[in-house]
């Protein structure tokens, strides 16, 4: 099942090239955390420092590696070497070998065997179009145990920038211990002096478009709507005009659903002449008010509400009952005038941008 056959992936119009070095240089290779470097162009959703590991004093890998067997061959690319003790027991600094290019997400991948088996991915700058390009990549390296009939697999987590020395190696300086490697139980070597190592990478797309939610919190000043002769008022229901935030007050003054025949009804309902872009939802936080025009005992209802659709609305239909509406110690009714105010405290607004936005974007 080690026969795999080649694939090729058109990601970023990038080449893969897989490597075995046979060298111990790589074994002592220092990790160490540092923070990824910001751009000056950064985009939102990307703007935060990411906690990666170094080789070479290049950015390299993002997440702790993890290590399996798995019965399915690699995706990416796969060599057989025959004959490769041969390679493995001689001098280190001499053997050296390098497969054809093979094309996937715009990596160079090499594997480098020493003391321990070290497998290492280079990136090709090449596949980055643009000064700030990060790539981020899903690389799992293998070596097939014919005892096991599986693969040994490592996998971690990296990060690629346009801005580091791209033709440093990336990878893991122990991916198997030279003594286990040669073992006979182990059989990574087997039928006849074969091994096989393979690559799987992954590529995270760049994120091209994103959403920006506002939320404004600026307590303005109350939307008042007055409902002269108010005893004479015949419709089920009266709509004030739209104010400047976009919305509209409702009140059925006989009460609407459940507050039919006993309340006022209370609604703020989202203009029908609002646009909102496909998925758009607009979030609200705010009071609705039956103004007691005498003592100012106000009756306040709050909403907490998203709206999606243009003249959807948000209230209670059962605000206020009619028996205080027209008790005239409530002050809610006053030369026959019921005045109504809604009092935004948070409202939002979302934007939509794309890479080409990004470009006109200095800060954010």
């Amino acid at each position: 099942m080690f026969l795999n056959v080649k694939s090729k992936v058109n990601l970023n119009g990038a080449i893969l090239m897989l490597s075995c070095f046979f060298s111990a240089v790589f074994a002592t290779i220092p990790l160490s955390p540092v923070a990824t470097k910001q751009s000056k162009n950064a985009v939102p959703c990307n703007t935060h420092g990411s906690r990666v590991a170094v080789v070479d004093g290049v950015d390299a890998k993002l997440s702790a590696e993890q290590r399996f067997m798995r019965d399915r061959p690699p995706s990416a690319y796969c060599v057989r070497i025959e004959g490769c003790s041969e390679l493995i027991t001689k001098s280190p600094n001499v053997q050296k070998f390098e497969t054809r290019p093979f094309s996937v997400g715009g990596f160079n991948c090499t594997t480098k065997l020493g003391t321990w088996i070290s497998a290492y991915v280079a990136i090709d700058p090449s596949g980055l179009v643009g000064e700030n390009r990060e790539v981020y990549a899903d690389i799992r390296f293998l070596a097939y145990r014919k005892t096991l009939d599986q693969y040994w697999t490592s996998m971690g987590i990296y990060f690629f920038s346009s801005n580091s020395y791209m033709q440093t190696p990336w990878g893991n300086p122990n991916f198997i211990r030279h003594v286990n490697f040669i073992a006979k139980d182990r059989e990574y070597i087997f039928d006849n002096d074969q091994c096989v190592f393979g690559v799987d990478i992954s590529v995270y797309p760049y994120f091209n478009k994103w959403e920006v939610l506002s939320i404004d919190k600026t307590v303005y000043g109350p939307k008042s709507w007055k409902l002269l002769h108010f005893s004479t008022l015949f419709k089920d229901f009266y709509v004030s005009d739209e104010f400047s935030i976009g919305g509209k007050k409702m009140v059925y003054p006989n009460g609407n659903g459940t507050g039919e025949g006993n309340s006022l009804s209370l609604y703020v309902i989202l203009s029908e002449n609002q646009t909102l872009k496909p998925y758009e939802k607009v979030y609200v936080r705010a009071k609705l008010r039956v103004v007691d025009q005498k003592q100012a005992k106000h009756v306040e209802k709050p909403i907490l509400s998203w709206f999606d659709t243009p003249a959807e609305g948000s209230g209670f239909e059962q605000c206020v009952s009619l028996t205080d509406l027209r008790n005239p110690a409530k002050g809610l009714i006053v030369n026959d005038t019921l005045s109504v105010q809604v009092q935004f405290e948070a409202i939002s607004s979302t934007k939509y941008y794309s890479t080409n936005d990004a470009q006109l974007m200095s800060t954010f």
